[in-house]
C-alpha cells in the first residue's frame, strides 16, 4: 500500500445550477494545496472539461473525466429506515424495509485509476466498492416536505438512505444536521464527522477601484445604500418574508430599505416579483441573479447589510462569508444559524414579517448595531479557516483508507471550533 493516498472528489457540482454545493467544491480545491503532495494526491471526478477548476488545482491533482452515461449500472437492495417521509413515499407502516437503487458503477474506473477513497461532495453521489465520505448537506426534505413534488421526495430518501447506509464516513458541517441524521436515519455516531466549511471565497487582492465602478454600474448602487441577500430562488429561501416585511415598513410611512437579491432564479422567483407588485414595493425589490465570485466579494463590501431569511440551513456560506467580510448580518433564528453566528447576528423568526422588519429596520438604521455585529462577526469567522477545513478532511481521508490516526488527528477531529 502506497504512503500517498489518492483521492478521488466529486466535482460534478457546477456554478449557477447547483448552489452552495457548487461554491463548496470550488471552495476545497482551491485549498487543496494545504495536504502536502507527498502524502495525498487528488482526482476531480467532472463530466466534461472544467477550466475553472484547472485554474484552482494544486499540482498534484487532475481532472478525471468519468463517461457516466456508459458506466454499468447496479441494482442494490437495502435498508430504509422508517421517517414519515419514506413511510409516505414507500408505502409502508413499519420502523423499516428494504428497497432497490439502480446506480451507475464507477467502480471500474476508479480501480484502475488507483484511487483509495471517494469524496463525495454530491448528494446524489458516486457508486463504487472503494471507501466513501459522503456529504448528504442536510435533510432538508424531511422537515419541509411541502417544498418538494412526491417524486423528489421518494427519490431523495432513496439516495440519501442508500449513500448514508453505505459511506464509510458521512461529513456535515453542522453539529445540528450530525444530530438530525443520527435521528432520522439512525446513524451510529462514530460514522458522523462534524467538519464546518470556510467561508468559500477564493483568495483574491483587494478588488480594484475600477472593478468597484463596475459593480455599482452594473446593479445600480452606490454602496451601503442595499441590503444584500445572495440566494438561490427556492422557495425555503424565503425571499417572499423580505417582500412583506418590506411592505409592512412602507405601511409605517417609512422608505424601505432596497433589497438585492443575487443568486439563480427559479420558477418560485415569479411568485416572489408578483408578491412585491401586490404589496406595492416593487421599487424596492432588484434581482441580480447569478453573480461571478469577484462581484458577490464587491457587493458584501458595498452593502449595509446581508439579510437572510431562509427556513432551513445546514450551514450558511453567506453568512459566514458577510462576517468575513466585515458585512453585518441579521438572518434566521432556525437549525444551526444561532449556534454558527454566536451572537453575530440579528436573529428573527423567519416565519414572523413583523420579526423579519424589525430585525431589517435595525440592521438598516442603528449605525453602532451594524459596528457591534461586524466586530462580532469577524470574531466568529476567524475560528473557520481553511487550514482547518482542509486539515480535517485529511484526517478523514486516512480515516477512510484505514490509516492509523494519531492522537493529533483525532483531537483535530474531535475537538477545536465547530458550530
Amino acid at each position: 500500500m502506497s504512503s500517498c493516498l489518492h483521492v478521488a472528489i466529486d466535482a460534478r457540482a457546477t456554478p449557477g445550477f447547483t448552489g452552495g454545493v457548487a461554491e463548496v467544491v470550488r471552495g476545497l480545491v482551491a485549498n487543496l494545496h494545504r495536504l502536502p503532495a507527498e502524502n495525498f494526491r487528488f482526482s476531480l471526478l467532472v463530466g466534461q472539461d472544467r477550466p475553472d477548476l484547472r485554474a484552482l488545482m494544486p499540482g498534484n491533482c487532475t481532472l478525471m473525466p468519468l463517461p457516466w452515461l456508459q458506466l454499468p449500472t447496479r441494482e442494490i437492495t437495502f435498508p430504509v429506515v422508517g421517517t414519515g417521509v419514506a413511510q409516505r413515499a414507500f408505502g409502508f407502516d413499519t420502523s423499516e424495509t428494504t428497497r432497490s437503487i439502480v446506480q451507475r458503477d464507477a467502480a471500474g474506473p476508479l480501480r484502475d485509476a488507483g484511487v483509495d477513497v471517494v469524496h463525495g461532495l454530491l448528494q446524489w453521489s458516486v457508486l463504487s466498492d472503494l471507501p466513501l465520505i459522503y456529504h448528504p448537506h442536510d435533510l432538508q426534505h424531511l422537515h419541509l416536505p411541502q417544498f418538494f413534488t412526491e417524486a423528489e421526495l421518494a427519490e431523495r430518501e432513496s439516495v440519501y438512505q442508500f449513500y448514508c447506509g453505505r459511506a464509510a464516513l458521512i461529513a456535515v458541517n453542522s453539529r445540528w444536521v450530525a444530530d438530525d441524521v443520527m435521528r432520522q436515519y439512525r446513524t451510529p455516531a462514530d460514522r458522523l464527522a462534524v467538519v464546518p466549511w470556510a467561508p468559500p471565497l477564493e483568495e483574491v487582492a483587494e478588488p480594484d477601484p475600477q472593478a468597484i465602478d463596475a459593480v455599482r454600474s452594473k446593479f445600480r448602487v452606490q454602496g451601503d445604500d442595499f441590503l444584500l441577500y445572495p440566494a438561490a430562488g427556492w422557495e425555503h429561501k424565503n425571499h417572499v418574508r423580505l417582500v412583506e416585511a418590506a411592505a409592512l415598513i412602507r405601511r409605517r410611512k417609512l422608505q424601505p430599505p432596497l433589497l438585492l437579491f443575487t443568486g439563480a432564479l427559479k420558477p418560485h422567483t415569479l411568485k416572489v416579483i408578483e408578491r412585491a407588485a401586490a404589496l406595492g414595493v416593487g421599487d424596492r425589490i432588484r434581482f441580480g441573479a447569478y453573480v461571478s465570485r469577484g462581484e458577490l466579494q464587491i457587493l458584501y463590501r458595498l452593502a449595509r447589510g446581508l439579510v437572510m431569511p431562509s427556513r432551513f440551513e445546514a450551514g450558511s456560506a453567506p453568512v459566514g462569508e458577510a462576517f468575513a467580510l466585515g458585512c453585518p448580518v441579521a438572518c434566521s433564528a432556525v437549525t444551526s444559524l444561532p449556534a454558527q453566528t454566536d451572537g453575530g447576528a440579528l436573529l428573527f423568526d423567519p416565519d414572523d414579517p413583523r420579526e423579519v422588519a424589525k430585525a431589517m429596520w435595525r440592521l438598516w438604521t442603528e449605525p453602532d448595531t451594524r459596528k457591534a455585529l461586524v466586530e462580532r462577526g469577524r470574531e466568529v469567522a476567524k475560528r473557520y479557516t481553511w487550514d482547518l477545513t482542509v486539515d480535517r478532511f485529511g484526517v478523514l481521508y486516512r480515516k477512510a483508507a484505514g490509516r492509523t490516526l494519531t492522537h493529533a488527528d483525532q483531537d483535530l477531529l474531535n475537538k477545536g471550533p465547530r458550530y
